[in-house]
């Protein structure tokens, strides 16, 4: 049984993001409705809110190297009404918070920061250029591109990568053959997106529909797998292993409205956790004892919780899972050991 912390309580909230600044361990969290965004610390067990947000949180991200720094996107409100949507920029100086709207970005939904070798470079993904209502996915996403050294000169100007993407929703930061770069997912799979030598590089890692990844070493060969939800908000959970230059589905059952999704190895068990936001709007976690025998073991970690975003967190003490539980508008931390 694991032991359960609240941290935060935000009402409707769906952003919750770990993270180090300065040796420290952070967490960012907002609604996806109200103005509430707040910023938990790890070491000191206190919180503190971020004013001047409009509420629609979606990604809340560290500027890398800059102390004090983050980046959010906010105004996508459900049901994916994103007219107003744009990145957020957020200083913590010894005035106080400021929070600024650095670019419009209408339906703009993920944000993540890759190194290139001429510099830090935000990537911010939209879900459709333009959307007539929820239920419109007939125009493909944006993928922008914005250079950190201009980060004190507003608004921001970005650039568009050649790459549209229908049904765009996932979006994560990893390493394969030894590069860093951001995946990216929606109708026609996921791609990647590095920089090298000063220019934009893509290719397609899955041609499958998928709606969330995850890249973590599950049977301890030195070599991640790929963990995905599919479709689109769908009702699978799917584990991939790499075979050569593709992928070998090893494992997958279901979900309800599959979300949230997150991989890792929690207290020395690799293990895989997912929420569901319809039906049983369980957050549960799959234990994996041998990947390579589909041997896995599911459990519910918490009834009716309706997770939008989850995350395994390794610190100095303690691991954990943290889950922003939308259903119970608030963001809690799962610890102890897996019997």
């Amino acid at each position: 049984m694991l032991e359960k912390k609240v941290i935060l309580n935000i009402k409707n909230v769906y952003t919750a993001n770990a993270f180090r600044v300065n040796g420290k361990i952070f967490v960012g969290a907002g609604s996806e409705t109200e103005p509430q965004v707040r910023l938990y610390n790890f070491n000191s067990h206190s919180q503190e809110s971020i004013p001047g947000c409009p509420g629609g949180m979606m990604s809340f991200q560290p500027v890398p190297g800059k102390s004090g720094y983050y980046v959010s996107i906010m105004g996508l409100f459900p049901p994916f009404i994103g007219g107003e949507a744009g990145l957020y920029l957020h200083r913590n100086t010894a005035s106080g918070w400021s929070t600024v709207k650095a670019l419009d970005l209408p339906f703009a939904h993920r944000c993540e920061f890759i190194h290139g070798d001429d510099g830090d470079f935000l990537v911010a993904a939209t879900v459709s250029r333009f959307k007539e209502n929820p239920s419109d996915w007939s125009l493909p996403g944006e993928i922008h591109l914005i250079p950190m050294d201009q980060q004190e000169h507003l608004p921001w100007v970005s650039e568009v990568l050649d790459l549209e993407i229908f049904r765009n929703h996932g979006m994560t930061r990893t390493r394969m053959n030894g590069k860093e770069m951001v995946c990216i997912s929606g109708a026609q799979g996921i791609f990647s997106i590095r920089r090298e030598k000063g220019e934009w590089k893509t290719d397609l890692v899955l041609p499958r529909e998928v709606s969330e990844m995850n890249f973590a070493d599950l049977d301890g060969d030195g070599s991640d797998e790929l963990v995905t939800i599919e479709p689109f908000h769908g009702d699978t959970l799917c584990i991939y292993k790499r075979e050569g230059k593709g992928w070998t589905l090893v494992f997958n059952d279901t979900l309800s409205f599959g979300h949230g999704l997150s991989a890792g190895i929690f207290n020395g068990v690799p293990v895989v956790v997912a929420g569901n936001r319809s039906g049983s709007l369980a957050l549960e976690l799959f234990t994996l004892n041998n990947l390579q025998k589909g041997i896995v073991h599911r459990r519910i970690i918490e009834e009716a919780a309706g997770p939008t975003q989850t995350q395994v967190i390794k610190t100095d003490a303690e691991d954990y899972i943290l889950s922003a539980n939308q259903r119970k508008n608030e963001v809690a931390l799962y610890s102890g050991f897996i019997g």
